[in-house]
C-alpha cells in the first residue's frame, strides 16, 4: 500500500511539473498576463441533454493531464475562461484547480467532481406511496429511508417500532419489528442504513442501541445502552455504512458521531458540545462518500443550523450553511445522504425542502415547500439517494415516502 501510495504521489509531483511548465510559455498572455476575472467569466457552449463536469474541459467525462493544463492556460490569459474551470468551487480559476483535476488522474480523489455549465438540473416527483395506519404499508412519523443495492426501500416506521421494505415504487415486501426491548425490538426507531451486503442497521433510539438485521429482517446483533463511554449512547439518531462496511452513528444526546466496524466493535469518536469546527449540538443527518469523507447536519441551536465535513477518523476538513431560508442556509437540516458524484442532499425539517450540493458545499438546486400535495413536505424529512440518483424522502407528518427523480429541462 504504501508504494502504491508512493508512486501515485510521484506521478501527481510529475504532472504537476509537466503542467506548470506551460507557465513560462510565450503567447498572447505572456507570463505577465492578467488573471481573468471570475465574475465576468464566459459561458461554455454545452449539450441541452447533458450537464458538463468541474474540471472536464475537453468534455471526454474523464480528468487528465490535458484538462489541468487547460485550466492553467486559464490561469495565466492563454486561453479564455471556462465555468468547468473551478474544479476546487473556490469562485475563481486558479492553479489549485488544475491540482484538484490531477488528484483525480491517479487516484487520489473521487471523479467525477460535480456538474458545471450546464441546464439546470431539477427534480420531478415520481411517486408516493403510504397514509396513517398500522397495516402492510401504512405509517406513523416515518422518520429514516435507505436504499439498498438493488434498488429495495427501507423505512424506520418510528411510531410503528418497525421496520417495513418496498420495491422501488412501493410496493409492499415484508416488515418487521414491534415494540419493546427484546432482540428485534424497537423503541422509536429512527435511522437506518443498508451495507453492501444487504445487512439492515437500526437506530434504536429509546434503546440506546444499534441493532443490525438481514434484508429480510432476521436479527443478527445489537450494541450500546444508555450512557457517554465509548459505545454508550444517548439517543442515537442516524446511522450510515461506508463501503468497509463500517457503520458511523449520530449520537445525538452525546453531541458526538460514533465509529464502530460491522459488528459493533469501537473504533473512534469525535465531537463535543459546541459551535466551534468539529463539535455538535444534537448532530442528526449522516452521510459517506465512496472516498469515506463524513458528512454530519446538525441544528441545536442558531450557530448550528450546517453539514460539515470530516475524514473517515474525524478530522474536519469543512462546513457550509447558515440559519435562515435561503439557498444554502438550513432550518433544521434533519438528515442528509450522499448520491453518486459525491453530490450531498439535506434534507430540512424547517423549511419543508430538499437542497443538493457538491461534495465541497457548493449550491445547485432545491425543491419542496410546506404541504401535503405531491413534492411538498411536513415533518422533519428524512433522506436516500439511490445508485441512479433518484431521491426518497421520508415525509414523517405526512405519513408517506416520496420519489423523485432528476431531470434536466
Amino acid at each position: 500500500m504504501h508504494s502504491l501510495r508512493g508512486y501515485r504521489g510521484l506521478t501527481l509531483v510529475l504532472a504537476i511539473s509537466v503542467a506548470v511548465s506551460l507557465l513560462g510559455c510565450s503567447g498572447s498572455g505572456g507570463s505577465n498576463a492578467q488573471v481573468p476575472n471570475a465574475s465576468t467569466r464566459s459561458a461554455a457552449a454545452v449539450s441541452s441533454s447533458q450537464a458538463r463536469l468541474l474540471g472536464d474541459l475537453d468534455d471526454d467525462g474523464q480528468p487528465s493531464v490535458g484538462d489541468a493544463i487547460r485550466i492553467l492556460r486559464i490561469v495565466v490569459g492563454l486561453d479564455p475562461d471556462d465555468p468547468c474551470a473551478d474544479s476546487n468551487e473556490n469562485g475563481s480559476t486558479d492553479v489549485g484547480d488544475a491540482i484538484k483535476v490531477l488528484r483525480c488522474v491517479v487516484g487520489l480523489d473521487d471523479w467525477p467532481i460535480g456538474e458545471c455549465g450546464g441546464p439546470v438540473i431539477t427534480y420531478e416527483f415520481v411517486t408516493k406511496w403510504g397514509s396513517k395506519g398500522s397495516g402492510n404499508g401504512g405509517f406513523q412519523y416515518p422518520y429514516g429511508v435507505a436504499v439498498d443495492a438493488d434498488g429495495n426501500v427501507y423505512v424506520a416506521d418510528t411510531d410503528n417500532f418497525r421496520v417495513q421494505k418496498f420495491t422501488a415504487d412501493g410496493t409492499f415486501i415484508t416488515k418487521w419489528g414491534s415494540q419493546g426491548s427484546d432482540n428485534g425490538e424497537f423503541q422509536k426507531p429512527t435511522g437506518i442504513a443498508v451495507d453492501a451486503d444487504g445487512n439492515v442497521y437500526v437506530a434504536d433510539q429509546l434503546n440506546h442501541r444499534i441493532q443490525k438485521f438481514s434484508s429480510g429482517g432476521t436479527f443478527l446483533g445489537k450494541w450500546g445502552s444508555y450512557g457517554a463511554a465509548n459505545g454508550e449512547f444517548g439517543w442515537p439518531n442516524r446511522v450510515t455504512v461506508n463501503a468497509d462496511g463500517d457503520v458511523y452513528v449520530s449520537d445525538w444526546g452525546n453531541h458526538r458521531i460514533q465509529k464502530f466496524n460491522g459488528d459493533g466493535a469501537f473504533i473512534t469518536k469525535w465531537g463535543s458540545e459546541g459551535a466551534g469546527d468539529g463539535q455538535f449540538d444534537t448532530p442528526t443527518g449522516l452521510g459517506v462518500d465512496a472516498t469515506g469523507s463524513v458528512y454530519v447536519s446538525d441544528w441545536g441551536n442558531s450557530n448550528n443550523h450546517r453539514v460539515q465535513k470530516f475524514t473517515s477518523t474525524g478530522v474536519f476538513i469543512t462546513k457550509w450553511g447558515t440559519h435562515g431560508s435561503d439557498p444554502g442556509q438550513f432550518d433544521y437540516p434533519s438528515d442528509l445522504d450522499v448520491g453518486p458524484g459525491g453530490n450531498v442532499y439535506v434534507g430540512e425539517g424547517g423549511n419543508y425542502r430538499i437542497q443538493r450540493f457538491s461534495s465541497e458545499g457548493a449550491f445547485i438546486t432545491e425543491w419542496g415547500s410546506y404541504g401535503s400535495e405531491d413534492g411538498q413536505f411536513y415533518g422533519a424529512p428524512g433522506v436516500a439517494v439511490d445508485a441512479n440518483g433518484n431521491v426518497y424522502v421520508a415525509d414523517s407528518w405526512n405519513h408517506r415516502i416520496q420519489k423523485f427523480r432528476p431531470t434536466v429541462p
